[in-house]
């Protein structure tokens, strides 16, 4: 039995994955951190009181692997803690601090403990980005362009799946001297009730190609992090991982 800890509990996505959680035969949920701001705290959530991060502690204290979905304000406060506590960690909060993540990695390596860092759970948005990556090395002479579509609830942008994109895109194209030349522009649109729409347009002088991935549900995200969440446990090699892993991509 895998004992879970979900941060952001109440959020849209940390909803659905705590009843994934709580509905699997193999994992049980024993731990929901919520925000400190409104009335959810002391709350029975799917079966466990919720916590506020100050007691982080006890949130953690039966947990094998910790889910981080909440903010990037909130999750800066939380995850460089949650190592010391002996706990591998999924973080799918986007727009973490870079300072952040490197005290995170610090915290594993120290620790002992695993963690695995990803912008987006989904299986079909990672073989979006290894597909993205191919192309991009190949279409060195193309303009590339990219547009994200999001409900109009969505306070960023872009979206942490529309920049890791453009990092797999530069990543893959430049090397040496061209590094950082490439430019790929991103557009938001915040509207509706989209799920996630990202379209990567090349642009050559007589040819167009354009890669699109679109999520109808949030079910693909919950149920890539709870596949993510299955891969991590056990796991204390001391290292971040990334969902290409989980995949075998």
């Amino acid at each position: 039995m895998i004992n879970v800890a979900v941060g952001g509990a109440t959020g849209r996505l940390g909803c659905m994955v705590c009843g994934m959680i709580a509905g699997s035969e193999d994992m049980k949920l024993v731990g929901a951190l919520v925000s400190p701001h409104g009335n959810s705290i002391g709350r029975e959530w799917h079966g466990v009181t919720a916590h506020g991060p100050c007691d982080l502690e006890k949130v953690l204290k039966d947990a094998d692997v910790y889910v981080d979905l909440t903010s990037p304000d909130a999750a800066s406060g939380i995850v460089t803690r949650v190592p010391a506590a002996g706990v591998n960690m999924i973080i799918g909060t986007t727009s973490i601090p870079d300072n952040i993540i490197r005290k995170v990695k610090e915290a594993v390596s120290e620790n002992g403990t695993s963690a695995l860092v990803s912008a987006n759970f989904a299986a079909g948005v990672n073989v979006f980005w290894k597909t993205c990556g191919m192309l991009a090395a190949a279409l060195r002479d193309y303009d590339i362009e990219i547009i994200e579509k999001h409900h109009s609830r969505k306070k960023d942008a872009p979206s942490g799946t529309a920049a890791e994109t453009v990092r797999r895109i530069i990543s893959a194209s430049e090397t040496g001297a061209a590094a950082g030349r490439r430019e790929v522009r991103v557009h938001s649109v915040r509207a509706g009730d989209f799920v996630g729409d990202h379209t990567v347009i090349f642009a050559g002088g007589m040819e167009t190609i354009e890669l699109t991935h679109s999520a109808v549900s949030r079910e693909a995200f919950a149920k890539g992090c709870v596949e993510s969440v299955k891969w991590i446990y056990g796991k204390k090699d001391g290292k971040v991982h990334e969902m290409s892993e989980v995949f075998g991509l």
